[in-house]
């Protein structure tokens, strides 16, 4: 979230952000910290609830100029449908989350497969970068 909310908000704009159900703790603790950093209140909104719910009413509202989206492909074409039929808000999407990793043939093949398993699996493979495909040249 933050890797969206920092420029956003650094820029002057007014955020909502909605965790994925199964975070939103660590998202409410994230308003807790910006209340308590100064950001004044109605800046940074923290709406938690399902994505067919909560996700939507965001997606379809008027007044709502752009969403960014890290998920499914699925849900990335909702999204756009509804910035298509709502009021035409940007939208910035980062869908599917399967970053290859390439290893040639003159790689140093310990050293390899030590990072391959660190792109794979750090932050329990929570991340939107995570290196969940291995392509290995033949040579």
């Amino acid at each position: 979230a933050a890797w969206k909310l920092a420029p956003a908000l650094a820029t002057g704009n007014c955020c909502v952000l909605k965790p994925a159900e199964m975070t939103s703790l660590s998202a409410i603790k994230l308003g807790q910290l910006a209340n308590q950093a100064g950001i004044p209140p109605g800046v940074l909104n923290i709406v938690p609830g399902l994505g067919q719910q909560a996700g939507a009413a965001i997606a379809n509202h008027m007044d709502i100029d752009m969403v960014g989206f890290t998920g499914s492909t699925i849900t990335g074409r909702s999204i756009l449908e509804a910035s298509a039929l709502s009021n035409l808000k940007r939208v910035s999407l980062e869908l599917g989350g399967k970053s290859p990793q390439l290893v040639f043939d003159d790689a140093d093949l310990e050293a390899c497969v030590e990072q391959v398993m660190i792109a794979a699996f750090w932050n329990q493979s929570q991340n939107c970068s995570c290196g969940s495909r291995l392509i290995v040249q033949k040579g």
